[in-house]
């Protein structure tokens, strides 16, 4: 295919003259992409810092009596202790089970 030297001369002109509206642009939108970037990251740190605070506010609400350890409710149908050496499996059903009879708050 070609192109007449008076087409080409046009098609660079009308390259020419989009060519700093089309930097323009790609700069603006890459500030703005940033700009944006840097809001959702300080959102994100803001909710990480609350619920954190949130976290520690709960564990200096929560009795932390040894006494009360003691007073846990054991699985049935097993002997006090014997959950340290079953099975990781039976040790995540035991846990369910408790957290189904007492949701946390």
């Amino acid at each position: 295919m070609t192109v007449s030297f008076r087409t080409g001369r046009y098609l660079v002109a009308l390259l020419w003259s989009w060519s700093l509206p089309f930097l323009i642009g790609a700069s603006l939108g890459g500030l703005y992409i940033s700009h944006a970037h840097i809001e959702i990251l300080e959102a994100n740190d803001d909710l990480f810092l609350r619920s954190f605070e949130a976290v520690i506010d709960q564990c200096k609400a929560a009795p932390s009596d040894p006494a009360n350890a003691a007073d846990a409710e054991q699985v049935k149908g097993r002997a006090p202790g014997s959950s340290d050496h079953a099975s990781s499996i039976r040790r995540t059903e035991a846990r369910a089970e408790r957290t189904l009879e007492h949701p946390p708050p």
